[in-house]
């Protein structure tokens, strides 16, 4: 339980480095200029040398996540209705993937979507606490 509450405040603390994909939600062809919106599914948390599983609620995450490549900014809405937005450092379209990468609250997060499928493997570590996010964008 200490970890579990740990864990999420935690990740309140990294705003929008952590709202991720829906299962089912895809687009082919992302090509690095079209904004995408993502969805976020399945996390994974871990502190304290322990990890737990969930979906985004359960870590107090936003579930959408907007990228918008144009303003190099990730930003989505906090549960408490709030607009949270982090910088894009790094940008780099690959033949196969999206690479985003950055850094919020003292914690780097580095973001892979696949081109093809649209599918998101967000991670986010730090000293105290790092998730891993699983989802899936589309073209928005």
């Amino acid at each position: 339980m200490h970890n579990r509450k740990l864990l999420s405040g935690m990740a309140l603390g990294l705003g929008l480095s952590l709202g991720l994909t829906t299962t089912g939600v895809s687009a082919a062809g992302f090509d690095g200029k079209s904004n995408l919106v993502c969805a976020a599914y399945h996390v994974v948390g871990c502190a304290d040398g322990a990890c737990i599983e969930g979906i985004p609620q359960t870590f107090d995450l936003p579930i959408f996540m907007y990228m918008d490549f144009k303003r190099k900014v990730v930003h989505g809405t906090n549960k408490n209705g709030e607009e949270v937005t982090s910088p894009i450092k790094n940008f780099e379209v690959t033949d196969n993937a999206i690479i985003l990468q950055g850094i919020e609250n003292h914690r780097g997060w580095t973001t892979g979507i696949d081109r093809q499928t649209g599918e998101l493997t967000l991670s986010s570590t730090g000293a105290d606490v790092s998730f891993i996010i699983f989802g899936n964008c589309t073209n928005r």
